[in-house]
């Protein structure tokens, strides 16, 4: 079948194949050279009508009755006749099984191997031979791409559509018809086809490097595209959240606010109705006796009593006296009256709450009136990013752990490595401090851990109700027992002197030095506490407690005196109540809270200062921090990661600048 189509396309290419135009003869006629020529290119190489030079034995030909008169090939016809009957056939497919042949009709024809294909096949055939060309069959498409049909529209001259090109013209740097190159292009310098080709094939390859070089620039720009889209959304998840949690705690403080003012009234209300039940109560005392007297007064004068009588006037002036005494119950005093402010409920209702904007430009539609501006409680103006720059994060998800790792404890020895209590996995994990894993510590106890501190060479552990001590190579040294009965125990260490203990409900703190010794229980003077959490001691001894049942950071000192109460933040200058979890100070007595979805920070006297983290640089779901004493801010997260920080603080806030 091979065979045949070979034979077939040469009968086509050079006896069906006018040598003038390379295309099928269309009325051939044949000069008495005998070379056969259509009739419409004869026609153009004729320059007076009279007389003719064969295009390849070069002999002249005398037309004085035209081209028209000149014998028609009816050979070449009856060959065209045969060849248009078989393309009209239905040409089956020859790659496929004998089988399915006559089922699958042939669209392609490849021109290095004349062999008929079906779809199928054709997408085979190209891809086990790309330099083969396969043309397609009565208008059939194999996915060709935009440079093969910009090949096939170039094929055709540009100044003659209907002709193809059979001549390269160096001068116009084209391919030209015959008809160019016999009148526009005749002086020009021209070539064939295929020498032109050999010329183009050095320009052509080095066209494809740069083809090459620009795919592949392409490519990097739609993976910087893929990547600008996924921090998009990731900006995206942020401001949500952020705008999620900010309504949460205005809500919050709305609603606390209204349960307040309603315990209020609700108790003076309580006072006033019993004040009134107890005067009820007299007043009907004094009635019932006051009725008495009244009808004894009256029997004895019905029955005239003379003794009675003459006792009875003194009696009742003695009770009238007392019923005068008694006076007028006092019911004027005045009712409580509640009044909502309405400069906060007119901003709330007429200004936005948040402000978003694109660059340095705000949004339409969303910027700040001066009278807002005005409004503000003077917030801390916002500072620069730089002050937190991340170094490097670690996963804390180890081959050996058995469950996803559940951070609730963090910090830093005088060696500079990096301790975390892993509760999930009941252990202690090590770090040096450019996050290498070094090793686990074992606790060998049932409970599981809850935090750590290193006070000198000394690690200590709380686990459920007990304090351990430990060796820095994790040799267990002694245990002790905790007041309370507390599932978890905060600690922290003072220099090398001590450790904390947050005692929870109890709302104090216990101090026991690295011998198990407990030398101090602290409770804050005054403070009506409700659970004691995470805890940090600064340099002055002060002790800086979260209390997440009342959401505070109380501040006092070794003398039990309460300094500060921390209990509000800032975001975009608007005051909002603080929900603190985890804290730590640094080395200038700097203290950080964390929250649901950000880190704060405040000064030594708990003055706000700044949101130095939130979710939109990274941040997922804080839970314990640590200030290493390179001033690293070391941040544990709910996904198993720490990031480790270094900060920059500014002097003009009255910070240590750090490098």
């Amino acid at each position: 079948m091979a065979a045949a189509a070979n034979i077939a396309d040469k009968i086509q290419n050079d006896f069906l194949n006018c040598k003038i135009c390379l295309n099928t003869f269309k009325q051939p006629k044949m000069l008495p050279c005998l070379h056969t020529y259509c009739q419409e290119c004869l026609e153009n190489l004729t320059r007076d009508g009279q007389r003719i030079r064969c295009p390849e034995c070069r002999k002249v030909v005398n037309l004085s009755g035209g081209v028209s008169e000149l014998q028609t090939n009816f050979h070449i016809n009856g060959l065209l006749d045969i060849f248009q009957s078989a393309q009209t056939a239905e040409v089956t497919c020859d790659l496929c099984p004998a089988e399915q042949r006559k089922k699958n009709s042939a669209v392609v024809k490849c021109a290095g191997c004349s062999g008929h294909m079906c779809q199928t096949c054709g997408v085979k055939h190209r891809s086990a031979h790309p330099s083969h060309v396969l043309v397609n069959l009565a208008g059939a498409s194999l996915g060709e791409s935009d440079a093969e049909r910009l090949v096939k529209q170039k094929i055709c001259c540009q100044t003659h559509p209907k002709d193809k090109v059979c001549f390269y013209c160096s001068t116009c740097e084209r391919a030209i018809c015959f008809k160019c190159r016999s009148q526009s292009c005749s002086r020009h310098r021209q070539l064939g086809l295929v020498e032109a080709a050999e010329d183009k094939k050095a320009t052509v390859r080095s066209l494809l490097e740069r083809l090459g070089g620009d795919i592949q620039l392409l490519a990097q720009r739609e993976g910087d595209l893929d990547e600008a889209m996924d921090k998009m959304k990731a900006v995206e998840s942020s401001i949500i959240s952020n705008i999620e949690n900010a309504l949460t705690q205005i809500l919050n403080t709305l609603f606390k606010q209204g349960d307040t003012v309603k315990k209020t009234v609700s108790d003076h209300v309580k006072k006033q109705q019993e004040a009134f039940e107890a005067a009820k109560s007299k007043l009907q005392l004094q009635k019932e006796k006051a009725q008495g007297t009244k009808e004894f007064c009256a029997r004895a004068v019905a029955t005239s009593d003379a003794k009675a009588i003459l006792c009875l006037p003194s009696i009742m002036e003695d009770q009238i006296s007392a019923l005068q005494a008694l006076g007028s119950v006092d019911v004027s005093k005045p009712s409580p009256q509640v009044t909502v402010n309405k400069s906060i409920k007119e901003m709330i209702s007429q200004r936005n709450l948040f402000n978003i904007t694109f660059g340095e430009e705000p949004a339409l539609g969303l910027q700040p009136s001066p009278l807002q501006k005005r409004t503000q409680a003077n917030p801390p103006p916002a500072q620069p990013r730089e002050w937190v720059i991340q170094k490097y994060y670690f996963d804390t998800n180890l081959d050996s752990d058995l469950y996803d790792p559940k951070l609730t404890g963090i910090c830093t020895s005088h060696y500079r490595d990096i301790i975390i209590v892993d509760e999930q996995n009941s252990v202690l994990k090590v770090y040096a401090n450019d996050g290498v894993f070094d090793m686990t510590i074992s606790l060998d106890e049932d409970d599981d851990p809850c935090s750590v501190a290193a006070c000198g060479d000394i690690i200590a552990c709380s686990v459920k109700h007990r304090l351990h001590f430990l060796e820095m190579g994790g040799i267990l040294v002694r245990k002790l027992l905790l007041r309370g009965s507390e599932s978890t125990y905060p600690i922290a260490a003072y220099k090398d002197q001590y450790v904390a203990v947050s005692e929870g409900t109890l709302c104090s703190i216990s101090l026991y030095d690295v011998y198990g010794h407990a030398i101090a229980r602290v409770k804050p003077q005054g403070y009506d506490g409700i659970r004691f959490l995470f805890i940090a001691v600064n340099s002055e001894e002060e002790f800086i407690v979260s209390d997440c049942g009342k959401k505070c950071v109380v501040i006092f000192n070794r003398s039990a005196e309460v300094l500060t109460i921390i209990d509000e933040s800032y975001v975009n200058g608007l005051q909002l109540a603080l929900n603190p979890f985890s804290i730590c100070v640094d080395r200038n007595d700097n203290i950080y809270v964390t929250e649901p979805s950000r880190i704060l920070l405040f000064s030594p006297t708990g003055i706000f200062k700044d949101q130095l983290l939130n979710a939109a640089d990274g941040l997922h779901k804080p839970r314990v921090i640590t200030v290493d004493q390179d001033d690293n801010l070391i941040v544990s997260q709910g996904n198993g990661f720490v990031t480790v920080y270094n900060l920059h603080l500014d002097q003009s806030w009255g910070f240590q600048h750090c490098i």
